[in-house]
C-alpha cells in the first residue's frame, strides 16, 4: 500500500490555524482561545503586519515574532546577514518604500485568493493531479513563505525546507547558492510581485501549473508496440547555465529535465533541482502540495518564471543578475517547462558490476522517464532538454541513464537534446556516434529495449556505449544475412 497523505494543506488564513498568543496580539485575547490555550493566527498576523516598517530592525522585528509565535523560535534564519545583505544591495529605499508594502496588501489577500483556506494535496488518485494558479495566488504563496508563516508539510523533516528562512542566516553551507536564490526573489518581489501588468495576468494568459503526472495503465502494452528511434542531438556547452535558452524559454515548445529528490524543492545547495526552483520563486510552493515521488510519478511544472542565470554547477557557480532576454520574449516564460524526475540512488546501493544494468533499476528508470516525456503528448511540448540525469551525487553511469532516456523518448515520440559541459566531449562524441549508427539501421524502440537487456551485467563504468555499438552492428548483420539467405 503507498503511504497515505493529508488530502488538504491548511493555509494560516484558516480558523483551525492556530497559534499561541505569546505576545498577548490577537484583538480579543483570551475570549477565543481553545482548550489548549491557542487562538486563531490570521487576526495575529494582520495585528503584526499593521506595524509600520521603515528599517531592518523592524523587519526583523516582524519576522521573529511570526516565528516565535508559530514554533517558538526564529532557527533556521538565525542571525538574518544574507537577508539583510541582499535588502541593503537591492536597496533599503526601494525595499521598505516599495516592495514591503505590497508584501504585505499581497499576503492578506489569501482569504480573498484562496477562499477555501486550504490548498489540494496533489496525488491522492489519478483524478487529484493538477492544481493551477494565477501568479496573483502563487505570489501570495511565495510571500508567505518569504514570511514564514506556513506550517511544514505532514511528508517533510522539519528541516526549514518549506519556506525561506533557510537562506537567511549567515551560516550556509554554502552562500554563494544562498546569495543568488535571495537575489532572485527580492528581484521576484521587485519586477513582478510589484507590477501590476505582471502579478494581474489572468489565469487564462498566464497559468502556473502544477501537474502530478502518472505512468500510464497501459504502459506494458505502449512499450510492446516497436516504434521509430527518435532524434537525439548532444549539445557541448563551456559551463551550464540558467539562461533562457538553457531553460527551454527561447526556443519552440522544449521541456527541461530536473534530477530530483523524491522530495522535491528547494535547499541551501546548488545541486541542479535546488538551482532551478530557488532562482524560480513562482515554483517554490510546489513544496507545500506535493508529497514524496512514487516510483510512477512525476512533477511537471509549467509557467514559473526564472529571474538570474547561474552559470556553473556545484560549488563553482557565478551569478549573472538579471535574464538576457531578446526584445518582447519576456512573455515565453509562461510556457516554460519543468520535469521533476527522481532518479535511483545508485551510490546507495551495494553489489558488484553496474548497478545501473540491474534488470529492474533498469525498468524503473525507463519507466520514470516515460512519464516525464509522455506529458508531452497533451502538445505542450515537442522537445526534452535534459544534463546528465541521475548521475553525479545519484551515482548513476551517464552512458546506461541516456541510451534509457533515449528509449523513453522514442516511446513517447518526443526528441531529446543532451546537454554536456565540454570536459564530457568525449563522452559527448561516443553517444551521438552510436546514436547515429544505431538510427541508420531499421532498428526501434523493441531492437533498442531487447538490447540493452542483453548487456552484459558485470560491465563497468563506461564500457556500456562500446558493448551496443558492437551488438548493434552484429545484430544488422545477422539480419542482413538473413535477408540475403531468403
Amino acid at each position: 500500500m503507498p503511504p497515505s497523505y493529508p488530502k488538504f494543506y491548511l493555509l494560516p488564513s484558516s480558523r483551525e490555524y492556530k497559534c499561541d498568543d505569546r505576545f498577548s496580539l490577537h484583538p480579543t485575547g483570551g475570549q477565543v482561545e481553545d482548550e489548549n490555550g491557542q487562538v486563531p493566527f490570521w487576526p495575529v498576523l494582520r495585528q503584526v503586519l499593521s506595524q509600520p516598517v521603515n528599517s531592518t530592525a523592524g523587519l526583523i522585528d516582524i519576522l521573529d515574532t511570526i516565528s516565535v509565535t508559530l514554533r517558538g523560535t526564529s532557527k533556521p534564519a538565525g542571525d538574518y546577514e544574507l537577508l539583510l545583505e541582499e535588502i541593503t544591495s537591492l536597496s533599503c529605499n526601494i525595499f521598505f518604500e516599495k516592495i514591503w508594502p505590497r508584501l504585505v496588501t499581497v499576503a492578506l489577500e489569501m482569504p480573498v485568493l484562496f477562499p477555501d483556506d486550504q490548498l489540494p494535496v496533489l496525488g491522492q488518485n489519478r483524478a487529484s493531479n493538477h492544481l493551477r494558479f494565477s501568479r496573483r495566488q502563487v505570489a501570495c504563496l511565495a510571500v508567505h513563505q518569504f514570511l514564514r508563516t506556513l506550517s511544514v508539510p505532514s511528508w517533510r523533516d522539519d528541516d526549514g525546507t518549506h519556506d525561506f528562512g533557510i537562506w537567511y542566516s549567515s551560516q550556509q553551507r554554502q552562500p554563494s547558492a544562498v546569495r543568488a536564490y535571495l537575489r532572485a526573489l527580492m528581484l521576484y518581489f521587485s519586477e513582478v510581485v510589484c507590477e501590476d501588468e505582471q502579478i494581474d495576468i489572468g489565469v487564462e494568459d498566464w497559468a502556473v501549473d502544477y501537474t502530478l503526472h502518472f505512468l500510464p495503465e497501459r504502459y506494458d502494452e505502449i512499450i510492446a508496440e516497436d516504434r521509430p528511434l527518435a532524434e537525439l542531438k548532444v549539445v557541448v556547452v563551456e559551463k551550464y547555465d540558467t539562461s533562457p535558452a538553457s531553460l527551454g524559454v527561447d526556443t519552440n515548445r522544449q521541456a527541461v529535465v530536473l534530477s530530483s529528490n523524491k522530495i522535491v524543492g528547494f535547499g541551501q545547495s546548488a545541486t541542479q533541482e535546488e538551482v532551478h526552483v530557488g532562482i524560480s520563486p513562482e515554483a517554490c510552493p510546489i513544496v507545500l502540495v506535493t508529497p514524496p515521488l512514487g516510483k510512477e510519478q512525476i512533477l511537471k511544472v509549467r509557467g514559473a518564471q526564472a529571474m538570474v542565470n547561474i552559470i556553473g554547477k556545484g560549488r563553482d557557480i557565478t551569478v549573472e543578475t538579471g535574464m538576457p532576454f531578446r526584445e518582447g520574449s519576456q512573455t515565453a516564460w509562461k510556457q516554460r517547462t519543468m520535469l521533476f524526475m527522481d532518479a535511483l540512488e545508485l551510490d546507495l546501493v551495494d553489489g558488484g558490476g553496474l548497478t545501473d544494468l540491474g534488470t529492474e533499476n533498469m525498468a524503473r528508470e525507463t519507466a520514470k522517464a516515460y512519464t516525464a516525456f509522455s506529458s508531452s503528448l497533451d502538445g505542450s511540448m515537442s522537445e526534452i532538454r535534459t544534463g546528465l540525469w541521475g548521475c553525479g551525487a545519484f551515482g548513476g553511469d551517464p552512458e546506461v541513464k541516456m541510451l534509457l532516456l533515449w528509449l523513453a523518448a522514442s516511446t513517447a515520440g518526443v526528441k531529446l537534446m543532451v546537454v554536456c559541459e565540454d570536459e564530457l566531449q568525449t563522452f559527448a562524441q561516443r553517444l551521438q556516434d552510436v546514436v547515429h549508427m544505431m538510427q541508420q539501421t531499421v532498428c526501434g524502440t523493441v531492437f533498442l529495449r531487447n538490447l540493452l537487456q542483453e548487456i552484459p551485467k558485470g560491465l563497468s563504468r563506461g564500457e556500456t556505449l562500446e558493448w551496443l555499438k558492437k551488438g548493434a552492428q552484429r545484430a544488422s548483420q545477422t539480419s542482413e544475412a538473413q535477408g540475403g539467405a531468403a
